[in-house]
């Protein structure tokens, strides 16, 4: 019989290892942050960013069939999420009229998750909508805050179906197309609100990165078919950290 001590492996879920959902995940509540300097603003951002460690090891709990290692994670950051957020409601009670928003689509986002779907297109949409979010719930509602969140919404949304033609749906002609047809779309409303709203909420900017993407959504899946090799996850995570970029400041 062997003696050999039982040992315990640190659980996954303390970290987020999904590193592509980083930029969305915080460059819309830092930008609300940048907008609006105030420590009422600092106790969102820290609510939401808890919020996303919870999911994730909620997430990670669920699909392991609730193992206890991964129970840890899940009280701790639950319990963090919940401090930060009562510390903001005592900061600003008003912040509760965000609630009707952000619950249904934290909702399916769980649900897919609970579902064993995590990685699916309603899943992936609902969390970029509620992340958007983030830039007019941290920095007030303005119509610059909701102007810029709609660009990142418009944007981190576009990425969820393009990804999916570079790695989990590479060679299917239904994905391409349809994300090809989103950026499409995207690019056509940009270049109507350019020209219809203009500065300072929709600058130059906006409707020429909107084109960037477009091209973006079928050279890379078409180019990545041609040279018989698909782009690694590394590189269309450093091409899409460029573009984050480029939206960010063509948002601003």
């Amino acid at each position: 019989m062997s003696t050999r001590p039982r040992t315990h492996r640190r659980s996954a879920a303390w970290v987020p290892d999904q590193h592509g959902a980083w930029f969305m995940v915080t460059v819309p509540p830092l930008t609300g942050l940048a907008l609006r300097p105030t420590w009422t603003a600092l106790l969102v951002t820290a609510t939401w960013l808890a919020g996303y460690f919870a999911f994730f090891a909620v997430s990670v709990w669920l699909r392991s069939r609730r193992q206890l290692r991964h129970r840890p994670p899940v009280i701790a950051y639950s319990a963090l999420t919940t401090a930060c957020g009562l510390c903001a409601l005592l900061a600003d009670v008003s912040l509760l009229k965000w609630v009707p928003l952000i619950a249904p689509l934290a909702a399916i986002a769980i649900w897919e998750t609970y579902r064993r779907r995590p990685r699916s297109l309603v899943s992936g949409v609902s969390t970029v909508l509620a992340a958007s979010l983030m830039v007019p719930v941290v920095a007030g509602a303005s119509a610059r805050a909701w102007a810029i969140g709609l660009i990142y919404a418009g944007f981190f949304v576009g990425t969820v179906p393009y990804v999916k033609t570079l790695i989990r749906e590479r060679g299917s002609t239904a994905w391409l197309a349809g994300s090809v047809a989103y950026h499409l779309a995207l690019a056509c409303i940009a270049v109507a609100a350019f020209v219809r709203v203009g500065a300072p909420l929709i600058k130059v900017g906006v409707p020429a990165v909107a084109a960037l993407l477009l091209i973006r959504s079928f050279t890379m899946p078409i180019s990545g078919a041609a040279r018989g090799r698909p782009w690694t996850p590394k590189q269309v995570g450093l091409l899409d950290a460029v573009l984050t970029v480029a939206v960010v400041v063509a948002a601003w």
